[in-house]
């Protein structure tokens, strides 16, 4: 998930992480802590919100991903923890809180998160912050749903509110959702911030929510994204995000979805879902 070119961040994320399997019943498993010590050249602030994007690190100095987040100036945020296996953990907190001291909501989780719910306590203190995670995982035998579409994206309007090399500006597109015999069966949105450029710029990482609507009901995803140029090593990797809910057939529905680029343009988006 790396570029050949990319360089650390000037946030240094340290991660220590205890893995859970999915058990009879669920369980809480052990806290997962991060501590982040701010560097502010990788904060932008843009009509009054926050993206950051930081390196995530073991306690050796191993590289494990990367931590990024929104934060509007009047409170609530949303981070998510990529760990350079390719599972996330995304947490959001409500509209309004603000202060050193906050309490998240985790959504999700893709990969050994798969399903994953649970809170992140986060505390700032000096330009560092603590995000102690607990999560718990589904019991193991719950009952998931795979499906998979096509989506072929329309053209993306960049909305440019962002500062050096655009970091901040929004990127909106449209585009269809059909099966694997080509019949359109619903419409894919994309709403997303660009939040870190890397790779003499030919590399892009976006946070984003994702909308899919089908016509029994809708679903919501939310996580970061990689972009590259067709020529660019790695441009045609897959990535996970994390369902956070829909309505209709799919009301209560959680889980993963995962993107991968085909070369023609279009990509195969692969849900496994859990209903909770």
């Amino acid at each position: 998930m790396y570029g050949p070119s990319m360089k650390p961040p000037l946030r240094l994320a340290t991660a220590a992480a205890a893995a859970l399997a999915l058990s009879a019943a669920p369980a809480v498993a052990a806290p997962l802590t991060f501590t982040v010590k701010e560097g502010s050249a990788n904060n932008v602030v843009a009509q009054g919100v926050t993206t950051f994007f930081t390196g995530m690190y073991s306690l050796d100095g191993s590289p494990r991903g990367h931590v990024m987040g929104v934060e509007p100036t009047s409170g609530g945020r949303s981070l998510t923890f990529a760990f350079g296996s390719g599972a996330r953990i995304v947490a959001r907190q409500a509209p309004g809180t603000t202060g050193s001291t906050s309490r998240l909501t985790i959504v999700g989780g893709t990969g050994r998160f798969l399903g994953a719910t649970g809170v992140v306590d986060t505390r700032s203190a000096k330009g560092v912050y603590t995000h102690t995670v607990t999560y718990r995982l589904p019991p193991r035998g719950t009952p998931r749903t795979s499906m998979a579409y096509v989506v072929r994206l329309g053209k993306a309007q960049i909305v440019p509110r962002g500062g050096a090399q655009g970091l901040g500006n929004g990127r909106v597109i449209a585009g269809t959702v059909a099966n694997a015999a080509g019949t359109k069966v619903g419409d894919y949105s994309v709403d997303s911030t660009l939040a870190f450029v890397y790779g003499a710029g030919t590399y892009e990482w976006y946070s984003g929510d994702f909308g899919y609507v089908f016509a029994d009901g809708t679903l919501q995803a939310s996580g970061p994204y990689q972009r590259a140029s067709a020529a660019a090593p790695g441009a045609l990797k897959p990535s996970g995000r994390v369902v956070t809910g829909g309505t209709g057939a799919y009301a209560g529905m959680r889980g993963q979805v995962v993107v991968t680029p085909n070369p023609d343009g279009t990509s195969v988006h692969s849900f496994t879902l859990i209903r909770r």
